[in-house]
């Protein structure tokens, strides 16, 4: 099985970059759970395009250095994701290495993958807020993991287009994205950018349920476990290392458990017209 170790290393990286800011912390309010007010929110009196805009603007630094992060993670392990994709088509590990040009189409993943991170980020926003605001009965850890879904689903209309064109080329289909484009556009029109769609999100949904879900268990786990180390009822929190490690754990599990999933969306972007069918012969196919 092969893991996406590219977004193992952005989550963690991204949660080095955030733990600054007071999310990975444990206290005694909230062990006890004492709800935490959220009348006071400097956006809930903004419309939704006002709240996207405030969001982005407040958090300009910090998505500056998830923007650095991702690039980095990407740019870092493209060969290992070039690699991956490959295989997942059918080729083996040394065939795939012979072929060449691991670095094919980093820039147009680039392209894609930074703005898609505002997106997300300044859509969750957006979504958190008017899901407070309308369901403030539900608990609200269900409406924050609910949120990041949409946000989720609201970056991947962005992202869909790079990744098709980034997995064809690493897949050998093009020699350059100049080329790639065109050719898409040729065969498909605009269709040909979203081949692999819902398959992306078929991947993506369950990849960021497991992804909350399990960082948030690890990192409660270690704080409890870290605050009967120092017998300490002062507010505990993860320090850098820490982060990336609870990190690197809850991706490396949301990873494993969606690898299937990610094949399934390679196959349909690399090879949409052969798989797109209602029978779902993908589940056929053998290497």
């Amino acid at each position: 099985m092969t893991l996406n170790i590219k977004r193992i290393l952005l989550f963690f990286l991204m949660h080095h970059v955030l733990s600054s800011n007071g999310r990975n912390t444990l206290t005694v309010a909230r062990r006890a759970n004492v709800p935490l007010s959220s009348s006071s929110s400097p956006t809930s009196s903004l419309g939704p395009l006002q709240t996207f805009c405030k969001t982005i603007n407040d958090s300009r630094r910090h998505l500056a250095a998830a923007a650095a992060a991702r690039c980095t993670s990407i740019f870092i392990m493209y060969p290992i994701d070039t690699l991956k994709t490959r295989m997942q088509m059918g080729n083996k590990f040394m065939e795939s290495m012979q072929k060449g040009g691991l670095m094919r189409g980093v820039g147009g993943s680039l392209v894609g993958q930074v703005p898609y991170g505002v997106l997300t980020f300044g859509s969750y926003e957006v979504y958190k807020e008017l899901l407070l605001k309308n369901f403030p009965q539900a608990k609200p850890v269900f409406l924050y993991a609910l949120s990041a879904i949409l946000g989720d689903v609201t970056g991947s209309g962005w992202l869909c287009p790079s990744e098709v064109v980034k997995q064809q080329l690493q897949a050998g289909m093009y020699s350059s994205t100049g080329e790639a484009i065109s050719s898409i556009w040729k065969k498909r029109g605009l269709r040909g950018f979203y081949q692999g769609y819902m398959g992306g999100l078929a991947r993506d949904v369950p990849f960021r349920v497991a992804q909350l879900t399990s960082y948030e268990v690890v990192k409660n786990m270690y704080l409890r476990a870290k605050q009967r180390r120092y017998e300490s009822t002062e507010e505990i929190s993860l320090s850098p290392v820490d982060s990336a490690v609870v990190g690197a754990v809850a991706g490396t599990f949301s990873s494993a458990i969606t690898a299937p999933l990610d094949k399934i969306k390679t196959l349909l972007m690399t090879e949409g017209p052969k798989w797109e069918c209602p029978q779902l012969r993908i589940l056929h196919y053998s290497e």
